[in-house]
């Protein structure tokens, strides 16, 4: 091992610490979603912000829709049962492709962004009993994109919600790795 200066130890760095506290969690998930993770209808990865899952919105929601599709609720209670048994807080963030929207029900991909979100939140306190107090909402729209938006494969990349678990020691941070201000359409869990 590498002394530092004067021979002491190293420090482990903040973001060693923050992935080391949800380690497990993500060895459970990977193992418990395995077969979601092999369809491709689920990524796990950590950041220094937090564990990353992320659900590939074909599926979990239907095209320009915000209702969770039932089929889904099995996989949904495994990562429920993980949020549960976790002090961290949960941010569930929605995200588009750039191709826009506007309908009847949602005027613009920040209008469907965020209603995935409270969908999701809606489930995980209603069905799978997490406590509302630990969740936050985000609507991205279009502009934290994974992948290129430039190509079918691109754009279904990019339509999803994320289910960031965030670590105990980080400041809350967008997908970008940036210190999280108010963002549109991001609002703290109130639920009756």
């Amino acid at each position: 091992m590498m002394k530092g200066p004067g021979g002491s130890e190293p420090k482990k760095t903040n973001d060693a610490v923050n992935e080391a506290e949800l380690v497990p969690s993500l060895q459970y998930l990977t193992s418990a979603l395995a077969a979601e993770i092999q369809n491709g209808e689920i990524e796990l990865h950590m950041e220094p912000r937090g564990l990353v899952v992320s659900l590939r919105q074909a599926a979990f929601f239907p095209s320009g829709g915000d209702t969770v599709d039932p089929k889904t609720y099995a996989s949904l209670d495994k990562i429920g049962a993980t949020l549960r048994n976790l002090p961290n807080g949960v941010r569930l963030e929605g995200h588009t492709d750039s191709v826009p929207i506007h309908t009847a029900r949602f005027r613009s991909n920040w209008d469907l962004s965020a209603a995935r979100s409270i969908a999701m939140l809606d489930l995980f306190v209603d069905r799978f009993q997490v406590p509302a107090q630990r969740l936050a909402v985000a609507g991205y729209a279009d502009t934290a994109p994974v992948d290129s938006n430039d190509t079918d494969q691109g754009r279904a990349h990019n339509r999803r919600v994320d289910i960031v678990i965030l670590a105990q020691q980080v400041l809350l941070k967008t997908p970008d790795g940036e210190p999280k201000r108010s963002a549109p359409g991001e609002h703290k869990a109130e639920h009756k």
